[in-house]
């Protein structure tokens, strides 16, 4: 047990109370999920401050600043507290000193990055599970030993964190694949976690609702190789593994590569992943960068008939082609982006020290729900899942798509919305890529939360428009439609394939809910999809059966 004398040594604190002595064993940032023996972590809110529901609560003690100390001393509330200047700095530290550090008994593995976190972290999963006891946290939730938890947030608040990882200790896990969000960073929900590699997909245009530019969107993705670090929080710092195909993974390496001798003198290894297009870069200085950081190198991805890529990389420690090493292996994962998750993926697990050829070979047959995911209910049109909700993923995934056209007269169609309070300037950029590839897209709600649905669909379409408009496409070649009702769009979308072509329900990936007015309302695209496409086959079979009873 740790008492609040100690967590005021740890932070600098002061205690607001006699009782410096009171053990706290557990903690929690929700007033209702603290336990009897916890400290509840009071932080401020758009709204309303914590502080304000520590009296009903079953803590023993208060983490709070001095805006909470106040509203407790307004209230007559008589807990025990500790007062720090920032909350959310010090919750993680505090948490992890709470539940002994369990970090420091794991090996963890943090994946940042706009997309593909969730696909590289399943396939770390895979590649270690053979040989050793795997937790994993992420958008598709928690799971410790292949057991989902159920956790509300791709990473969950530091006190949350702290205890899942404990959990995990406890159970024999010995290594931990974590998503590791923007807001996750901003937010300090990591704080006190002791990683041992750090890991970058890419970055592009999403939740510029909550960061200001694409600049703060880096800074807030780069604190997880730099500012996590240090005496201060009392962690190592971890090696890098970062995706250098485009200016904002050159500029990651770049930075990962001069923090080294931060954090007390520590030096962690970077290693860089290169798939595509790092050469492209306008700005010289950033494109050089990484140079000198030992760098994977993409040679060749062969498309089997089955769908299957064959792909081979040359590794090693240098950048002379003599010197480095050819890694073979095959994923059933479709995409040159999933090309570049496998080898980050890989390149983690290089990190940690492992047989990287024999953890290649786990990646065979791996699948990620809601993740170009394949419905086949014996259609003569391919028709697929996938979780883009941001203009780069929806370019890549149409773009995939045209890869894998079954014939070359087959055509591309794309259910597509866009959430709610959310990044308002990405809708029509997704309208707009969306139509630089696909013959028909059918534009429909997704998560409009307390937005008005309309005019979500209205900046999607306009987008679509200017999208088929700088195609030079003639609007009778092309479909373009704007379905409110969800279900109807993907019907409609089913209903519109032909014979050879390649339909994609974009948005929601492995979610089963759609948030309308603050209502969920039961939604899974896969099982939408598969519905629509058997119910379409069975008007077709049963049309063809009329057609032949009214030839005899």
């Amino acid at each position: 047990m740790t008492t609040l004398q100690a967590l005021a040594e740890l932070t600098g604190g002061r205690i607001s109370s006699t009782d410096a002595h009171v053990e706290v064993t557990s903690a929690a940032i929700g007033s209702t999920d603290v336990r009897a023996g916890g400290l509840f972590c009071a932080v401020p809110g758009l709204k309303t401050h914590g502080a304000q529901f520590a009296g009903t609560s079953q803590a023993t003690a208060v983490l709070t600043d001095p805006a909470g100390e106040d509203i407790l001393e307004a209230q007559g509330v008589e807990l025990p507290r500790l007062i720090v200047d920032d909350v959310r700095e010090w919750m993680g530290p505090v948490a992890a000193e709470i539940y002994g550090h369990p970090s420091r008994r794991l090996s963890v593995i943090g994946i940042t990055g706009t997309s593909g976190k969730t696909t590289t972290s399943y396939l770390v999963e895979k590649a270690l599970l053979p040989n050793h006891s795997v937790g994993i946290i992420g958008t598709t939730g928690t799971r410790i030993n292949g057991r989902p938890v159920p956790t509300k947030l791709t990473t969950p608040e530091a006190p949350t964190m702290q205890s899942l990882l404990a959990e995990m200790v406890d159970e024999g896990v010995t290594h931990v694949v974590m998503e590791v969000s923007s807001h996750a960073l901003e937010l300090g929900r990591v704080h006190g976690i002791d990683f041992d590699v750090a890991a970058f997909t890419n970055l592009s245009q999403d939740h510029l609702d909550f960061h200001p530019t694409m600049e703060d969107y880096f800074q807030a993705k780069a604190k997880l190789f730099r500012e996590q670090a240090g005496e201060k929080h009392d962690v190592k710092l971890p090696a890098a593994v970062i995706c250098v195909d485009d200016e904002w993974g050159q500029r990651m390496a770049q930075l990962a590569s001069q923090r080294q001798g931060d954090a007390g003198g520590a030096v962690a290894p970077v290693l860089a992943v290169r798939t595509a297009g790092t050469h492209d870069s306008t700005d010289a200085a950033v494109a050089g960068a990484y140079e000198n950081i030992p760098t994977w190198v993409l040679e060749s991805v062969q498309v089997t008939p089955s769908g299957r890529q064959e792909i081979r990389f040359h590794t090693g420690a240098t950048h002379a082609p003599d010197a480095r090493e050819p890694l073979e292996y095959s994923i059933g994962l479709a995409g040159s982006f999933n090309v570049a998750n496998s080898a980050v993926a890989l390149a983690c697990v290089a990190q940690l020290g492992e047989d990287v050829e024999a953890a290649a070979q786990h990646l065979r047959d791996v699948q990620v729900p809601g993740r170009m995911q394949a419905v086949d209910e014996g259609q003569d049109f391919l028709a697929m899942v996938d979780y883009a909700h941001k203009p780069g993923a929806v370019a890549a995934v149409v773009r995939t798509l045209a890869d894998y056209l079954p014939t070359k007269e087959g055509r591309i169609g794309i259910v597509i919305g866009a959430g709610g309070n959310r990044d308002q300037d990405k809708r029509p950029k997704m309208g707009y890529e969306a139509a630089l590839v696909a013959d028909a897209v059918f534009v429909t709600d997704d998560n409009p939360r307390d937005e008005d649905p309309a005019p979500i669909r209205e900046a999607i379409y306009s987008g679509a428009e200017a999208g088929f408009a700088e195609r030079g496409v003639e609007k009778k070649t092309v479909t373009l439609a704007n379905i409110a009702d969800r279900a109807e769009a993907i019907t409609a979308a089913v209903q519109w394939a032909q014979p050879g072509d390649a339909i994609v329900v974009a948005g929601k990936g492995h979610e089963t809910g759609q948030l309308v007015a603050g209502v969920m309302h039961e939604f899974d695209d896969v099982e939408q999809l598969r519905a629509a496409v058997k119910q379409t086959m069975a008007q077709q079979n049963q049309q063809s059966d009329l057609g032949d009873q009214g030839g005899m």
